[in-house]
């Protein structure tokens, strides 16, 4: 079950934009994701991302070919890393568009 689809649609495509942008940063694996989120002294309902929320998530972007997934060896494990493709890169540069407005305002002005 998609956990993004019982969120309000527009928060959905939030959580979806972030991801990817994080993703683009540099290729991680989902645990990494939950620990740099968890670290976040800036994100402090972070705990609320949990992998049974951020697997399904990731797993629609995979579907949608937004992002890509290859094995990678770290020491003895063999972890699966997550990769923005061209499509998610594209869809990244759309998304700049949600941020406009009063949303893009409030995200200045709390950045500031």
């Amino acid at each position: 079950m998609d956990v993004s689809k019982s969120l309000h649609p527009d928060m959905a495509k939030r959580m979806h934009m972030f991801l990817l942008w994080l993703i683009s940063k540099h290729e991680m694996h989902g645990y990494e994701m939950l620990k740099t989120l968890k670290n976040d002294p800036g994100a402090p309902n972070a705990q609320v991302i949990s992998a049974s929320r951020l697997y399904p998530v990731l797993n629609g972007l995979l579907a949608a070919g937004l992002i890509s997934q290859k094995e990678k060896k770290t020491g003895r494990r063999v972890r699966k890393v997550y990769i923005v493709t061209a499509k998610g890169r594209a869809m990244l540069k759309e998304g700049k568009k949600m941020f406009t407005g009063l949303v893009g305002q409030f995200v200045k002005e709390m950045s500031s």
